[in-house]
């Protein structure tokens, strides 16, 4: 029988500097504990510090905002360069547009939101009712690279693209869960074999969602357990949701078992504070 193991992505090298931080997500191999950030990535949740002339517009997003990549450029806007790189234009004011953005490869329902103000502030989002983990874009994801992108980078470039401007420096923010400070996500990858791992979240930890995203690539199928219930099956695509507390309980190894035919790809997405 394989070893219990677990891969962490490596997630969005381009956009964030990252650190190993002390973080305390177990995982099991060989019958032996160990700590799961040991080589894996963590990465910030840092609230956007809005200027007083886009309070109206901060409480718009507050309002209707979930997970979000965000930066100011530094210089102001020009408004109707934003809105070339629009697919639909949601709200528009003096200050401020919201629109939808499409994104390449993708269909329609993945298309994310983009709030632009005059004031130089792009925030590119999804809503609150949708989980982290439909940030995930599989097309930037390698066995040999890990993650390189979320849908909400590729779209930040997109409009930075339309701005001419640069996008560096963006951080990340959840506007449903402001008391969440980083966020984690374990990736699972098989080729042929089925291949599981067992993780374990201290009970000290405020996990504020649990959620996942499943792909199989064309002519593949894929489905996952946790501890033999499964939870989801997709069949040459992407499908994405979120557990409860009691699927991923705290101070349990739960196992987790990824199968399939042919390529395919799982992922565990964690808000959380360390307590």
């Amino acid at each position: 029988m394989k070893d219990k193991k677990m891969k962490l992505g490596v997630l969005l090298v381009t956009i964030l500097a990252s650190s190993f931080l002390g973080v305390y997500f177990y995982v099991q191999s060989g019958g032996k504990s160990s700590i799961a950030a040991e080589g894996g990535q963590i990465f910030p949740l840092v609230s956007p510090a809005f200027a007083q002339s886009v309070s109206t517009a901060t409480t718009f997003l507050e309002e209707e905002a979930g997970m979000s990549i965000y930066l100011n450029i530094g210089e102001s806007i020009d408004l109707s360069k934003a809105k070339t790189a629009y697919k639909t234009i949601e709200k528009e004011t003096s200050d401020y547009i919201v629109g939808s953005l499409s994104l390449p490869d993708l269909p329609e329902t993945e298309d994310v939101h983009c709030f632009v103000h005059k004031d130089g502030w792009i925030v590119v989002y999804y809503l609150k009712a949708e989980p982290i983990s439909k940030t995930i874009d599989w097309n930037y994801y390698s066995l040999t690279a890990g993650l390189t992108k979320t849908k909400l980078q590729v779209g930040l470039e997109k409009m930075g693209l339309a701005l001419g401007v640069s996008v560096t420096g963006a951080k990340y923010y959840n506007f449903q869960y402001p008391y969440a400070y980083k966020w984690m996500i374990i990736i699972e990858s098989r080729d042929a074999s089925p291949d599981s791992f067992n993780l374990k979240i201290p009970s000290e930890f405020t996990i504020y969602e649990r959620s996942w995203s499943l792909y199989a690539e064309s002519v593949a199928y894929s489905y996952f357990y946790i501890d033999t219930n499964q939870i989801a099956y997709v069949n040459s695509g992407v499908k994405y949701g979120q557990l409860t507390a009691a699927q991923l309980s705290p101070d349990a190894f739960h196992t987790i078992d990824l199968y399939g035919i042919n390529k395919n790809y799982l992922a565990i997405v964690l808000a959380y504070k360390e307590s």
